[in-house]
């Protein structure tokens, strides 16, 4: 497997200090816009999942600034998690919602970033074309396996792989976006594919592959997880602003936690282009608060240990740097104080246990 080099990595942060520099901004009064982004999807719709596609379908910010006269800007990039630290090293983007493994790859190559908010945990899905002769984790050896490079779906597939004594080394590894992916094993030209629930499950429903391993209903290594960041220069100028987009995205988090919304979730969701029942497949069964917990608790603090750990060993990141200086909880803390929803979800611990008061 070829390694993308820190080189390339920290040019980004090269590019960051010269457009953001080092200092705090000038605090201003508002902005004229604020610009967010989320992983993009196969169909190319802009769209989300997650809290983040409800912020995005009931326009919660159009409707928080429109007296302020604050334009929202949406991206959704196909290159997902890499586009978008592209986008943050550029001066595109204020606020990004994305996944575990490139928010640390960015940040660990010098972007200036905070964690205000996770996006929870969600299942990960090894599936295999039912011809492929893989019908066990351990049978992936030697097969042609593809993620996309860089995402939360490189680090979920590592550490997937750990469980049997496997290595990246002992598989075929084809880098290949999210749509291509499902034309490579569509046409026969790989064998497995990994990634999370409305990816991957249109495959099985479409009979092109079967499920042969997933992280779902519990805390498994390798299950998906992510954050809601904001850039320090943008938090440094308006902090009552990024007050403001972290309460509305708390309110998308916790419409996405109460199970009368189910159906009206999916609907949202479906927006995507994904079909709709590739989500009720990917929630079947689940609670919907344990899948959508805005919480920074010890679950999401030690699955980022994780994926820097991986980061480093990957030589995707040059050093690691302290999870708790990345993640600032005040954000997130008055909003679920101001909204009332200080009890609404549950922490947990390090190994992903409700923790028990």
């Amino acid at each position: 497997m070829k390694r993308r080099t820190f080189a390339s990595l920290a040019a980004l942060a090269a590019i960051a200090v010269s457009i953001l520099g080092t200092g705090p901004v000038a605090a201003q009064e508002k902005p004229q816009v604020i610009r967010l982004a989320s992983f993009g999807n196969a169909a190319g719709k802009p769209y989300g999942t997650g809290a983040i596609g409800v912020v995005r379908a009931q326009e919660l910010l159009e409707k928080e600034f429109a007296a302020d006269g604050i334009t929202i800007d949406w991206q959704f990039p196909r290159g997902t998690g890499p586009a978008i630290n592209e986008a943050i090293a550029n001066g595109q983007l204020d606020f990004a919602y994305y996944g575990g493994l490139p928010n640390i790859v960015g940040r660990g190559a010098g972007l200036k970033t905070k964690v205000v908010a996770s996006y929870g945990v969600s299942p990960s899905y090894v599936v295999a074309r039912p011809d492929s002769g893989i019908k066990s984790l351990a049978d992936l050896k030697g097969k042609k396996v593809s993620t996309s490079r860089g995402t939360i779906n490189e680090l979920s597939l590592f550490r997937i792989l750990q469980q049997v004594d496997l290595t990246p080394e002992d598989i075929q590894f084809f880098d290949l976006q999210t749509a291509d992916q499902i034309s490579a094993i569509t046409s026969g030209d790989i064998d497995a594919v990994i990634g999370g629930g409305s990816s991957v499950l249109q495959l099985v429903d479409q009979g092109i592959a079967e499920v042969i391993y997933t992280t779902k209903g519990s805390p498994a290594p390798g299950s998906n997880f992510g954050s809601f960041i904001v850039t320090d220069a943008f938090e440094e100028a308006y902090p009552e602003i990024t007050q403001r987009v972290v309460n509305k995205f708390i309110e998308a988090s916790y419409f996405a936690s109460d199970e009368k919304n189910r159906e009206a979730l999916f609907d949202i969701w479906a927006l995507t282009g994904a079909p709709r029942a590739t989500f009720e497949k990917d929630y079947a069964d689940d609670v919907l608060k344990d899948r959508q917990s805005p919480l920074l608790d010890d679950f999401y603090r030690a699955n980022v240990t994780a994926g820097i750990d991986f980061a480093v060993e990957q030589k995707l990141i040059r050093k690691a740097f302290d999870v708790n200086g990345w993640v600032d909880e005040s954000y997130l803390k008055a909003a679920l104080k101001e909204l009332g929803y200080e009890n609404a979800w549950t922490p947990r611990d390090k190994g992903g246990k409700a923790v028990q008061f």
